[in-house]
């Protein structure tokens, strides 16, 4: 597992980012939502994106695991022995980008599950709770998948000046 995001990131930046590889297994879609809901907090973000965003990275990375991680021939089976996935999340201005990258071509297709159906409604999901989402191939082989969250205005921090000339307010009486 390859992690880079353990810093907490001032709420004044305007771009924060993180990313995680992960083996393609299905144990791994928990990481992947531990490491969406840790990130964010150390970004301080609101409960409510980090819920949906945890709850979108768990769709996209169950995907990229049962879909994207398969042998070249599409054949059904175990996935690729070394194949991984990567999730990359990126706040851009009020917006946070939620992307995920598997070995697979195959781009997703949104599909209306039946109510027996115990797969079939991710996409569907990700369509409700993102403001949009989006996928491509990657030139190198592979595709992502991204969805997009707005995050909370970001208010301007307080200016103060600098700790050597900073003198405490007085009374008004003084």
């Amino acid at each position: 597992m390859t992690a880079v995001a353990e810093c907490a990131i001032p709420r004044d930046v305007d771009v924060a980012s993180a990313s995680l590889t992960l083996p393609a297994v299905l144990r791994s879609a928990r990481q992947a939502r531990t490491f969406t809901a840790t990130s964010l907090r150390l970004w301080d973000e609101s409960d409510d994106l980090i819920e949906a965003a945890v709850l979108i990275v768990c769709e996209l990375a169950t995907n990229a695991i049962q879909h994207g991680a398969r042998p070249p021939d599409g054949a059904a089976g175990e996935p690729e022995p070394d194949a991984v996935i990567t999730l990359r999340l990126t706040r851009a201005s009020a917006v946070l980008h939620i992307e995920v990258h598997d070995g697979s071509a195959v781009l997703p297709v949104p599909r209306t599950a039946a109510g027996d159906e115990d797969c079939g409604r991710g996409m569907a999901i990700i369509a409700a709770l993102a403001e949009s989402w989006t996928c491509g191939r990657n030139p190198g082989g592979g595709k992502w998948v991204r969805a997009t969250l707005p995050c909370a205005a970001v208010a301007p921090p307080t200016p103060r000046p600098p700790a050597d000339r900073w003198t405490p307010a007085l009374p008004s009486r003084w």
